[in-house]
Formats: structure tokens, sequence, C-alpha cells
């Protein structure tokens, strides 16, 4: 088990009791004028949301880190409030208290006038206080402002399940299975359709690429004949393949009418390494046939098809979205 004191520790900030939070925050903006500058820090502060990311037990230091580095630059191009909590589990007769810590950062574009500023509360708070976690965050929230909740590397389901205020004050959940050691299905969420994964969101020019390619034939072809679907990768693209195969069911569903079978879809994980890329299977029971090889470490998918004695075949620029660009998809887009 990690501890995640230590986790608070690692992230940047100026460590400030809890009581003076907000009081400090407010100064930090009103930090006399740098040379040359032509209007304070608070005159480019203007946050559109609160974004709560909420680290869990299993996260490593180095993960935290670098999750909480993602979102203060996803902030650069949303400028938002960010509390990010740090779990800590005590030890024995060991005992903690809230911590706090606040943190901000201007990102100047190519000139002076293109600035934007965020800021970020971190709040570490021992596990025996978690009953006064929600009304500690709802002090530190922008209360005009619509919230997100990112939790990330839980320990279990249940424990996740917990924090049902978050789930239900949140216009958006974010997820990411490709980091977690379960499934969304298995954590108790009042509205569903709330989550969204953000492997699913990496996939963005992927699945613009297929759908570009599919657009091609007329809806009948291609779920003529079509009996399943197949994704095959290692374990480093599993999360990323079911969600492809998931947004291919949904889509590929308005197409059932023209079939009088819907196809089945499963994965495939191949051995670690065996150094193939990541790649995608149409199979049908007639002489249709599709292959995408999906080439994620240089970029580029390679489709080939025969659909309806047509044979069309393409070659397309590709990337998993990085973390603040796939948390943007998954908050605003998806």
């Amino acid at each position: 088990m990690i501890a995640t004191c230590d986790t608070f520790k690692a992230l940047q900030g100026i460590e400030t009791p809890v009581s003076k939070v907000l009081e400090q925050l407010s100064a930090m903006w009103e930090a006399p004028l740098d040379a040359g500058a032509s209007k304070p820090p608070s005159e480019y502060r203007a946050s559109r949301m609160n974004l709560i990311l909420h680290i869990g037990l299993d996260a490593s230091v180095d993960e935290a880190k670098t999750t909480f580095r993602s979102v203060i630059d996803f902030s650069r191009r949303y400028p938002c409030r960010v509390l990010a909590l740090c779990a800590q589990e005590e030890a024995g007769d060991q005992e903690g208290q809230m911590a706090c810590k606040i943190y901000s950062e201007c990102y100047i574009g190519k000139s002076r006038n293109e600035m934007s500023c965020c800021e970020a509360i971190i709040l570490g708070y021992p596990m025996r206080d978690r009953q006064y976690l929600e009304n500690q965050v709802s002090i530190f929230l922008e209360s005009d402002l619509p919230t997100y909740y990112w939790p990330y590397r839980f320990d279990s389901p249940k424990r996740l399940s917990d924090y049902q205020v978050f789930f239900k004050e949140s216009q958006r959940i974010v997820f990411d299975s490709a980091r977690e050691s379960f499934s969304p299905e298995e954590i108790d969420l009042p509205e569903p359709a709330k989550l969204h994964d953000l492997s699913y969101s990496r996939l963005l020019s992927i699945r613009q690429c297929i759908g570009q390619f599919l657009s091609a034939f007329p809806p009948a072809r291609i779920v003529d004949g079509l009996e399943a679907i197949t994704f095959r990768s290692g374990s480093r693209f599993s999360a990323e393949g079911r969600a492809l195969l998931k947004w291919l069911e949904g889509d590929l569903s308005l197409c059932y009418e023209y079939a009088s079978v819907s196809p089945s879809a499963s994965f495939e994980q191949d051995a670690e390494d065996s150094g193939e890329a990541p790649s995608l299977e149409f199979r049908y029971t007639n002489d249709n046939g599709l292959n995408c090889s999906l080439h994620i470490d240089s970029n580029s998918a390679h489709i080939k098809a025969n659909i309806g004695g047509e044979s069309h075949s393409m070659t397309a620029a590709i990337r998993l979205l990085d973390s603040k660009d796939a948390l943007a998809e998954a908050l605003f887009f998806d």
C-alpha cells in the first residue's frame, strides 16, 4: 500500500493552514506587479469550472505527480480551479490531520495579453476524517461554476463508491480504465451516463480514421454477412481495444436493420512481447473482409477491405491523445 501522505508532500504548492486557504489564495492573485507587467495576475484569472482530482491509495508518488501535472496543463487551455484530494490511510496508532497547499500558475502565450491562469488547492486528508471531506470540499469549490470529478487509482470499487456526493454533484465523471484495477461497471453510480472513459477519449483520431473509411460503403454492405469483430493487441492497449469494440458495436447497431444477425465482438490479448501492432478484423461469412493495423508507436493506420465486391485501402495518420487533450475530450465532447 502506498503511503499517500508522501503523495501530498510531493505535489507542488505552498503549505497553508486549512482555515486560511481561501484568504491566502486571494492574496496570491493580488501580488505586486512583476517588472514590466501592465496588469496584476488577477486580471487573467477567469475560471470556467471546478475540477476535482481525487488521488486514491493505489497511486504511486510518480503517478500522482504526472497526473497532477496533466491537469495543470489542461487548465492552460481551460482555466479552472483544481482541487487535488490526497487520501492517507494511517498505520496503527499513527494520527494525521487535514493539510493544505495552494498552487497557482500563469501561462503566457505569444504576448503578455495571451495569458491564462489557474489555481490549485491540494488537500491531504486521513481516512478517519473522511466524514468531513465533502463539507471541506464544498467550501473550497467556486459555487457558481460547474464541477467535474476525476477519481484516480482507487484500491477498490467499493471504496470509490463511497463518494456518492461527488458523483451526484458533478456534471461529468472521468475514469481511466487503462489505469484502474477494476471496470467502471463495478462502481455504484447513481447516473452511469455521467461517466466518461479516458481510454475511449484517447482514441479520437483512430475512431475518426475508421469512421471515415467505413463511410465510403453503404450500411447494408458493411453488415452483409458480418459475423464477428475482433481486436487483438498486447496488454498495453487492452483498455483502448475494449473501448474501440464498444464504440463499433454501438455505431454498427444502427446498421443491423440490414442484417439478419448482429455480429459478436471480442478482444484477444497477444503476448506482451509479440511485437505485433494492434489489429482490428471484421470477419464475414461471405467474401467480404476488413483488416486494420494500428501502428500506434509510429502514428499510422493501414486499412484494407473488400466489401460488396469493392476493394479499398487507406493509410492515415493516427495518435492516442495525450492526457490533457484526452481529458478535454472526455469532459466536453464525448
